[in-house]
């Protein structure tokens, strides 16, 4: 049987369309892009800089009823090399039931910063307090970014202006069970590109594979994700993503909280970033 959507979900996504013709239109002529989808690079927002990230989108399984997300994030640098990306702000909705997201914070620095063939690296650490589901059960990850920012226009020195960026990521996810006091570990490596495309390059094209969204201890290895990227102006960008990730049990989980029967699940996404001056 197909599940409609709610009906209370109709304003909502108006509203979601509404601060996204605002950010595009009326944003400080000052923001910049932020990072992409699911991996992220060795980049941070401009030193004085907040960053928002904004998305929704709808995931689907095969033999289960969709589930609807919408989040925030939120980060701040403090200085030209750390940044403090706080937030998580938004709830899913599936089988009429709303729950909050968890609420994530990760502290990031950069330690080498370059562009051309010598790649730039930061690293990044996080901790995701438990709204979403079981209390007992606190996640974070650590992980290296390793980003080559390859064919900057001459004289341009901005690292995302890129005609090809490629990065790396290396690390660990984890889980705390305050329960039985238990503490599990496991690989995580994500790989990402982002290429400008004939037409313009105002609009890039991404694609990234990965063990798993960070956000997600259970999930793992297959997970991809692909989609546009338009760069409107200097202050905003548009994402458009095509998610698609393997649930290897009934316990896994998708990053939205939500929980889906084996096989392939897909999650459709439009998100929006922006950054505004605040100390600079």
């Amino acid at each position: 049987m197909i599940q409609t959507r709610p009906n209370w979900t109709i304003p909502a996504c108006c509203a979601l369309a509404f601060i996204i013709f605002f950010a595009v239109y009326f944003c400080p002529e000052e923001a910049l892009a932020v990072r992409p989808f699911v991996t992220d690079d060795a980049r941070i927002v401009y030193k004085g800089q907040l960053g928002t990230e904004t998305y929704g989108g709808t995931t689907v399984v095969k033999g289960d009823s969709p589930a609807y997300e919408a989040r925030t994030l939120e980060g701040l640098s403090i200085t030209d090399r750390f940044e403090l990306t706080a937030g998580g702000f938004g709830f899913t909705y599936q089988d009429n039931q709303a729950r909050p997201l968890d609420l994530l914070i990760q502290p990031k620095y950069v330690l080498h910063s370059s562009l051309g063939a010598i790649p730039s690296l930061s690293v990044a650490a996080a901790t995701l307090f438990p709204l979403s589901g079981n209390r007992q059960h606190w996640d974070g990850y650590a992980m290296a970014h390793v980003s080559w920012f390859l064919f900057t226009p001459d004289p341009d020195t901005d690292p995302y202006d890129n005609n090809l960026a490629i990065h790396l990521n290396l690390g660990a996810k984890s889980r705390y069970d305050a329960g039985p006091a238990t503490y599990q570990s496991k690989l995580y490596w994500a790989a990402g590109f982002e290429v400008i495309t004939p037409v313009t390059r105002k609009v890039r094209f991404l694609g990234e594979v990965f063990n798993g969204d960070p956000f997600s201890f259970e999930q793992e290895f297959p997970a991809y994700q692909t989609g546009f990227r338009w760069y409107k102006d200097p202050m905003v960008q548009i994402d458009f993503v095509l998610r698609g990730a393997r649930a290897g049990s009934l316990e896994t989980q998708a990053p939205t909280g939500a929980e889906f029967a084996p096989g392939w699940n897909y999650t459709i996404q439009v998100g929006f970033r922006v950054l505004f001056d605040v100390f600079r």
